[in-house]
Parts: C-alpha cells; structure tokens; sequence
C-alpha cells in the first residue's frame, strides 16, 4: 500500500511571503515552528509577517522547495506575547512601535484588546495621539479587527481569500453582513450560492447550534431562497449556456441547493423586484431576458430595411463565380448575392464546402464597389487564419470594436463601425452578449454577413445565436453542401462530415485519399495513456516534421480520471518538459505549454483558451518589474506575476476550450474510461476538424459510434429563433391583412 502522508497540525509564526495570488489567494510563506523554518503552500495569501496561526495540512515534496506543508487550514491565533501584540498593533494607522509598546505597558498584555475595543479612541487618547488622529486610529483599529474576525470565521473553511473582496465590496458592515446576510455575498465576485451556503453554515456552527437546529438556522437567514434561484440561473448560462429556464426546472435545480423545493411565489417576487424576467413558463435573468430581446429587434430591424451602401451583383458576371481555378457552386453564388440584396446574411458549412471562397468573392466584390470592408472573428488565432486564408486583413471582434469587457466598448450606436460590409467569420463561436455588441456597432446602411458551421459546438457563455437564425429559415442563409476536390480527398473531411449525419467515420486507407485521419484502439486507460505520451512526444513529431508541443494538441471529454485532462497534462509534461525549472510554487515550470482559462486579459491580448509557451520568469526589484514571460505565435508578453492562477497546463484541454484553436495534429481521447458519455456528436465533429494535417482518435471505435449518434441531447435553452419565427408570422399576417383590404 501507498503511505499515507505525513499530517502537519501546530501552531506557527508567519516569517515572510514569498508568492502570493491575490484573486484565488494561493500563496507559498515561510513560517517558525518549534525553531526551525518550514514552507507552507495553500490558501495563506492573508496572513502577514510575525502573525501566529494554527495549520493543519499535509507534508509533500517540491522539486525545487523540498519538504512543505500543503495547507488545508490556517486559522490565526490572538497575540499571546508582548512581542506579537506589538507587532499586531503597529498595523493600526498612526500607531508606531513605540505607541504600541506604551499600549500593551499601559493596560497589561492580558487586558490591552478588550481595553481597545471598549473604547478605540480614548485609548489611543492616552497614548499621546491628538483626537482627530486617535479618531482616525480607531477607524483603522475597527478595520482590522473585522477584517482578522473575518478571517477567523473564513479561514478554517478554505475561504480566507474571499476577506479581501468582502471588505473592500462592506467597507464598514463586512463582519455583520457575513454572519447575518451572508447571501448577500453573491452579488460579490467569485461568490457563488455553494460559497455563501458555507459561510452560512460556519456562522451557525460558531453559534454552537448543531443537527436539526443548525439546518433550521441556516434555511431561515434572509436571502437563501432568492440566491439559490438566481445562482440556477447563473450556472446555466456559465455552464451549460442557456439563456433561460423553464419554471419546473428552475425550482428543481434550486431545490437541489437549498435540500428542499421552494414554492413559485420565490420566483413571482423576484420578478415583480427586477432580479428575474419572466416569458410565459420561461424564466430569465433580466439582463440576460434583455440582450436576447434586442438581439432579435435588431435582426428584425435589419432585415426590414432595404440595403444600404451595397448594389446588388451577380456572382457570375465578370469572372464574380469563380475564385482561382474554381467555380463557385450554386449555394456559394446564393450566399454572395444575398450578402449584396440583404442587410444581413448568413452563410453556413462543413469543412471543404468552401466558406472562404465564398468571403473571398463577397469582400473582392464589394471593393470593387469602393465598400469599406471589415473582417473579423471571435479569436485571435481565427482572425489570423481568416486572414492568411482570405488575403483580406482580419481583426478579432473584440480589437475590432474597441472593447475591453467591463467597459464600454469604442464603438457602438452613437459610434458605429467605419465599415459598409462586415464579415464575421466563425460566428458559431459568438455568444449572446458577444453578438448584441458587434450589432450595437453596425451603422444604419451597412451590411453584415455571419460565417460559420452551425454543427459546431455551441460558444462559450449563454446562448447560440448563429444556429439560433440557421434554424430559423428567418435570415437568408446560404447552406453550402458541396465539398470541393481538393477536400473531398482528405479522410479528416469526409470524416467530419460522416460524424455531422450521425455515423462514423471510415478510417481504412482508399487509394486516392489522403490518409490523414486514424483510430488506434486500446482496451486499458493505462495502455491508451501510454500510447498518447508515445504518439505526442515520439512517433506524429518525427513522422510530421511538426514540434511536438507547439503544432500537437490532445483533447479529452472530462478533466478527472486516468484518461482525464489532468492526468494527460501531468504525463506529457513529464515527457516534454521533465526538467523545465519550477515557477509559481513549483505548479508550472519554464518551457511548460499553458493555456489561459477561466478569464480575458485583453490589454495582454490573453483570451480565454489562448495558447502559451512559459519561457522566463523575471524577479525584478520591485513587485511592479516582476513578471513570467509568455511566447504566443506572434509575440513574446510579460504576465503579471498574480495572473499566474489563470494559467493551466496546456498539453491537453477540453474540445470547447480548444473551440478556437486549428493547428497541424490533433489526438482525441475517445475511450470507455475517459467520460464517454460527455462525448458527443457536436464535440467529436468539433475536435476532428481543428487538424491539417492529421487526427488520431485513441479509444474505441464503440465510444466514436455512440458519440456519433448522440447529439447533445442537453441542449442550451434559447429562445432567438422561436422569437425570430413568431414575429417573421406575425409580420406575414399582418401584410396578409394589408393585401385583402
């Protein structure tokens, strides 16, 4: 048997803080116990220099900081000396060492807290601070002693991270909301009803109530209820993407929160207050219930005005049907002409049926009409290949509208895009929230042309508008079916296009196909392990000619389990990068393949699922001049030293983080014991199109069958085209009425 870890449970004495994350609260700290220094690694980003605290964890090794104590609690200890309570009162604002000494003589180390609190400024008073000043050391003094209350209450559950945060949202009623209201904490980031749930659960526990009580308690604090509600609906836009609920299942998924079924009046309530929308048996968050009603006015709008800058062409005049040595195909001459005949279209395919010619033919047309053409894509690695594609210069959406999340972007109605035709290419990638925004900055006259599969995995954040108006029949929609020559021989297309009707894929070599699609079936997940870190680290790299780590990525369905992300990232790591040096507490290390997750930093240009290569770490003198050193494709970047939370391995990642990414070999987890059931038909078309060069399919031919007939029967709720269709109806009967009078 594998020996247990040694446990670690004592009291110690915070000496420095050599790393610390201020967002997720990791840090790595030097700290006395019993005389000798250890290193403690965990949630400890809130603990300060000379502070004592308890610390239970586990002893594990680090490559490059040996022996450390993993930290699962640390729960600080009231100044027990005269040393430590001076150190603890020199932290109060106008309150030096010498001041903090006469305090601890003057009311006995015993006394001299409780002798504070009883009246802040009076003490401060005696120590020879004038009132102004003692009334400016109590508030101080008010400040810490909830901000260390806080972390009594936060620390011992994993929370202490959150005090931060908490403080700064409460500046004056921190310690009161959490104890009193603690679900008013999910209007904080990074609180969550889970999150609050559990601070709730502490306060009554420090109350000393237990069992039935403490239940009773908890369900009884003001706002559980409502948060739970509102949190169901935030998960389901953050996870799995719709924008709505139907009322049953609204109750349902708070129910399971809150342990019992909460009645329809929660949900009327936090209609009538503004929370919540409410569509008929659908349920929304009203912003949310928002950008998805203009979305469809504006589609409307658009399609009801006539076109604006653009004339009309035919695709055929003039060379217009042909790009290359190609002609277009019957459906690619549809889709130009409606990009000129309509304010907006859409055009929609597989891989090989041509979409970039079509856009080719679309942009050279409206140039030759003096249009000021736009380009754009969700990503900077689509925009790039859009471009290099195209011959057309791309820009990412977000570059393009000048828009930095959180902040209003440059160009919206009041400063609309300098444009007369704008292309978005990729549109299955575009969101709700993404799509109102790119439409805001549409002029009155220009046109506008979405791109896409609309069989691709849905985007990242609520909803689907690109399959929305597909679906629709609403839009004029171009559906290119045909492949081309060039495509058809490749065994990756015909693949995907096997996969899009529901079977699977050949993978026996015809002559005349390039043979550039695979399936290598292993029965064990340790045997298909093996092969995976064989196939990346050896055999495609020298059979390609292609760098293992920069033209290579593996996808998988799940992150946990022997086949999982996790453990994939861990084992190629091992094998491509064994001795790169630690960095950041020893989680990363320099020449690692990471990948931005969970965030966007657009002044850096890091998006989330942007590819990096870790390649320094800069100490600097100051916190300001340090940096970690990231390569991309383009461009060498220096991150932020408290970014580095956001950075996770990057050798393998789920296929709707890798949405984005086309490069030259893709290798796919596709087995019993690597969540075979998450693997659908979406995902699996998805991840086989993102290779040029080849694709191999480790797992079994069962799982690929299954996934292949399986669409996401947990399909994201959205209504955009069943508003679409309802209102291109009403607008018939209506010119129907017009007609017969």
């Amino acid at each position: 048997m594998a020996q247990m870890p040694e446990q670690f449970d004592d009291e110690v004495t915070i000496r420095r803080q050599r790393f610390a994350n201020e967002e997720n609260g990791f840090a790595v700290l030097d700290a006395e116990h019993e005389g000798d220094e250890i290193v403690l690694v965990g949630a400890l980003s809130h603990l300060e220099e000379r502070e004592r605290v308890r610390v239970i964890g586990v002893w594990v090794s680090d490559s490059r900081y040996g022996p450390q104590v993993k930290v699962s609690e640390a729960r600080p200890l009231a100044p027990s000396d005269s040393a430590a309570l001076v150190g603890y009162l020199r932290r109060i604002k106008n309150i030096g060492e010498k001041r903090a000494k006469t305090l601890v003589e003057r009311f006995g180390e015993a006394e001299v807290l409780d002798a504070i609190d009883d009246e802040p400024a009076a003490a401060f008073r005696q120590v020879g601070l004038n009132p102004q000043r003692a009334e400016e050391a109590a508030r101080s003094w008010n400040e810490l002693r909830t901000t260390r209350r806080l972390h009594m209450l936060l620390a011992p559950h994993g929370l202490a991270y959150l005090v931060k945060r908490i403080s700064d949202e409460y500046p004056s009623t921190a310690y009161r909301v959490v104890t009193e209201n603690p679900y008013e904490l999910t209007r904080v980031f990074g609180v969550g009803f889970k999150v609050a749930d559990r601070i709730a659960r502490a306060g009554v526990a420090a109350a000393g109530l237990t069992g039935s009580n403490s239940v009773d308690a908890v369900d009884a604090i003001p706002g559980r209820t409502t948060a739970a509600l509102v949190y169901a609906l935030t998960e389901t836009e953050g996870r799995a993407g719709s924008t709505c609920l139907p009322l049953g299942q609204l109750l349902n998924a708070a129910g399971e929160l809150l342990g019992r079924m909460p009645n329809e009046q929660a949900v009327d309530t936090l209609v009538e207050d503004g929370d919540l929308m409410r569509d008929g048996d659908w349920i929304y968050r009203t912003v949310t219930w928002e950008l998805e009603q203009e979305l469809a006015e504006r589609i409307e709008q658009m399609l009801r005005k006539p076109a604006g800058k653009l004339k009309p062409v035919d695709p055929d005049a003039a060379g217009g049907g042909t790009t290359g040595e190609l002609a277009l195909t019957a459906e690619q001459r549809d889709g130009v002409r409606a990009a000129f005949d309509y304010r907006l279209s859409v055009i929609t395919g597989g891989p090989g049926t041509g979409k970039t010619a079509t856009i080719q033919t679309i942009a050279t047309q409206a140039k030759a009409q003096d249009a000021k053409v736009l380009l754009v894509a969700p990503t900077g690695r689509a925009a790039r290949r859009m471009t290099e594609a195209s011959g057309f210069d791309a820009k990412t959406v977000h570059s393009a509208l000048g828009w930095v999340p959180g902040e209003a972007p440059e160009h919206n109605e009041d400063n609309p895009l300098p444009c007369d035709l704008l292309i978005l290419d990729e549109s299955s990638m575009a969101n709700l929230e993404l799509m109102v925004t790119l439409m805001r900055a549409v002029s009155a006259t220009a046109h506008v042309v979405l791109v896409g599969d609309a069989d691709q995995l849905a985007p990242v954040g609520a909803g689907k508008p690109f399959a929305d108006l597909v679906g629709s029949d609403v839009v004029p929609t171009a559906r290119l079916n045909h492949i081309f020559r060039q495509a058809a021989g490749s065994m990756i297309v015909q693949g995907a296009h096997a996969i899009r009707r529901g079977e699977v894929p050949e993978f026996k070599h015809e002559e005349g196909m390039k043979h550039d699609l695979f399936l290598m079936e292993r029965a064990s997940a340790r045997d298909a392990l093996e092969l995976i870190v064989e196939l990346v680290s050896e055999r495609l790299p020298k059979h390609y000619g292609v760098d293992p780590v920069t033209d290579i990525q593996v996808f998988a369905p799940v992150y946990k389990g022997d086949l999982g992300i996790d453990a994939l990232n861990k084992a190629l790591r091992n094998a491509l990068n064994p001795r790169g040096e630690p960095v950041g507490g020893g989680r990363l290390r320099l020449g690692d393949k990471l990948m931005m997750t969970g965030r966007n930093l657009h002044e850096l240009g890091l998006m989330n699922g942007t590819v990096v290569r870790l390649i320094d770490e800069v100490k600097g003198s100051g916190q300001d001049d340090a940096a970690l050193l990231l390569s991309t494709d383009e461009r060498e970047l220096r991150l932020p030293p408290e970014e580095i939370g956001s950075l996770q391995l990057g050798y393998a990642c789920s296929v709707h983080r890798g949405q984005g990414i086309e490069l030259p070999v893709a290798v796919i987890v596709a087995h019993p014991q690597a969540g075979a059931f998450f693997l659908r038909r979406e995902m699996l078309y998805t991840a086989v199109t993102r290779a040029k060069l080849a694709t191999v399919i480790v797992g079994s031919r069962e799982v690929i069958a299954r996934a292949a007939r399986t669409p996401d029967t947990d399909s994201r709720y959205s209504r955009l085209g069943e508003r679409l269709t309802a209102d291109a109806e009403l607008a018939s009967a209506s010119a129907d009425d017009v007609a017969v009078v």
